[in-house]
């Protein structure tokens, strides 16, 4: 089990005037416009105007016990948000729970080459990245997808694949519909700096993947090596 207790501590702290839920959100905000290169900084500047001086230190005290957890020891790769959105806001309302980490772990394992790369890996109900985050356990060096039905966990994903350094894209969708209401970009800036970038709705790779939305000028998932998790070779545009 993921030990959470630090920002879980620091959490409480916040959500002593406002809900676990706003906080958690604007938490989650926050942290993407931190992780954007100031991209976002009317909307970072627009979410801590209402907080105090004190309560916009104790979420930067969050952000900083939140990637020491992640790194764990250099080994990274850890779901720390997933852990304490399971057990603290989620607690398993409409039926949502996570795959346990280890069974990641299995699956990923049963899936992939630690040889593997400039493969995609998509998972179309990604919650928070936990699926993505194990298969990067066995081969890091490709390019991770995902998508999921609610806004929350796909920003939970994002986070943790630019934490993690590792490229892609996660979509703000219904997998099965097709309906695209936005999402988030994860490239390198400089070669050197994970960056996220928002997605519209009706755009982004993972959108056009699918043949009711695509467009010639898009690149192309390759059919022929499909499997449960998609491992196929894709250009990916640096």
């Amino acid at each position: 089990m993921v030990e959470i207790k630090d920002f879980t501590t620091t959490f409480n702290k916040l959500a002593i005037h406002k809900s676990d839920e706003t906080v958690f959100s604007d938490f989650l905000n926050i942290s993407i416009c931190a992780l954007s290169a100031g991209q976002y900084e009317d909307e970072y500047l627009s979410i801590i105007k209402n907080y105090r001086k004190d309560e916009v230190e104790l979420f930067c005290e969050m952000y900083a016990r939140m990637v020491f957890t992640m790194d764990d020891d250099g080994a990274g790769l850890v779901d720390c948000l997933g852990e304490f959105y399971q057990n603290r806001l989620s607690r398993g309302k409409h039926g949502q729970f996570f795959t346990p980490s280890h069974v990641c772990d299995a699956m990923s394992s049963m899936m992939l080459n630690k040889d593997d790369r400039d493969k995609t890996i998509f998972d179309p109900c990604c919650g928070s990245g936990r699926m993505l985050l194990s298969a990067a356990k066995v081969a890091r060096h490709n390019h991770f997808f995902g998508a999921d039905i609610d806004q929350i966990c796909c920003k939970m994903a994002t986070i943790n694949l630019c934490l993690n350094g590792l490229r892609g894209e996660i979509a703000w969708m219904d997998s099965l519909g097709g309906q695209h209401w936005g999402g988030y970009s994860i490239r390198y800036a400089f070669g050197i700096v994970p960056v996220i970038t928002k997605i519209p709705a009706n755009e982004g790779i993972i959108y056009n993947m699918f043949p009711i939305h695509r467009k010639e000028t898009e690149p192309q998932f390759k059919q022929n090596k499909a499997i449960t998790i998609t491992q196929a070779k894709f250009n990916f545009d640096e």
